[in-house]
């Protein structure tokens, strides 16, 4: 329910993971009308006590991620008309699973530790009529996690409430936008990063239209106490093609104990963005 280390880590754990745990670049630009004929090459990340690493992508024929590097780890990606396949160096393997070009569900087998004990999680996705992604639920191993129900307004993911598998804790987020229409903003500004495994290609349903420049999370316990609150911004920057140069947010995060005064911390980071364009 922290998103602090989310939202700074969320472009490695992409690699990792297949998807991401925002708008990007359209590598698939038959699946979404906003592409612009420009690629991500490199993304340098700068994560303020966490430090910095560069991540360069390497594209197939067909315009898809192929390769994603940082440092020693490469990531290989395959597709089908079922299946999007990510593997890294030491052959840990994730997945999106497809159904008319859409995904259903999402997951990788021994990925997750929780107190020394590694976990499978999935995720399984819900559409509504109009085509946007409604519902989440997150699995950890067969075990229900959490559920996120997602509401839109205006073209745009407005609101999120995340209950979890126990209902002892609920997460409500809200976001707001720009006028600006979102055409090539990197990932970590599309609030549906947050729910899915995101890889580029709208494999998720429509993405929200606008720019988004703030989300506020408020997490209360079974009984309503305030179990923590976020605030992020986001500033963007971008190149003459429109392309997102540079993005920068700022969290500010505050948790209540069951005892003793709140705590706020406050974290900011940067990404700065190069790509190749036809």
């Amino acid at each position: 329910m922290q998103k602090t280390i989310k939202y700074a880590m969320v472009a490695f754990v992409a690699i990792i993971t297949v998807a991401g745990c925002k708008k990007e670049i359209n590598y698939n630009e038959q699946l979404l009308a906003k592409g612009n004929g420009c690629k991500l090459t490199t993304l340098k990340a700068d994560l303020d006590f966490l430090g910095s690493y560069t991540i360069t992508f390497a594209y197939d024929a067909l315009g898809r991620i192929s390769k994603a590097t940082t440092g020693p780890e490469t990531n290989t990606y395959t597709y089908s008309a079922s299946k999007i396949t990510a593997v890294d160096e030491s052959g840990y393997m994730a997945e999106i699973v497809l159904e008319n070009g859409r995904a259903v569900s999402s997951g990788s087998k021994g990925i997750i530790m929780v107190g020394g004990v590694f976990y499978d999680y999935t995720r399984k996705y819900t559409y509504n009529n109009d085509g946007y992604l409604v519902q989440v639920k997150n699995y950890l191993n067969s075990d229900l996690s959490t559920t996120d129900n997602l509401t839109y307004s205006n073209g745009n993911l407005v609101k999120a409430v995340s209950v979890s598998g126990d209902l002892r804790f609920t997460e409500t987020t809200t976001y707001s936008y720009s006028n600006d229409i979102a055409v090539n903003t990197y990932e970590i500004s599309d609030p549906l990063s947050y729910h899915v495994d995101y890889f580029p290609g709208g494999y998720f349903g429509k993405q929200s239209k606008n720019v988004l420049i703030k989300s506020v999370s408020k997490t209360v316990d079974q009984d309503g106490k305030p179990f923590s609150d976020d605030i992020i911004t986001f500033t963007s920057q971008y190149d003459a093609k429109g392309n997102a140069s540079s993005l920068n947010f700022s969290n500010i995060s505050t948790f209540y104990p069951s005892s003793g005064p709140s705590t706020t911390e406050t974290y900011n980071a940067k990404y700065t963005l190069s790509y190749t364009c036809n």
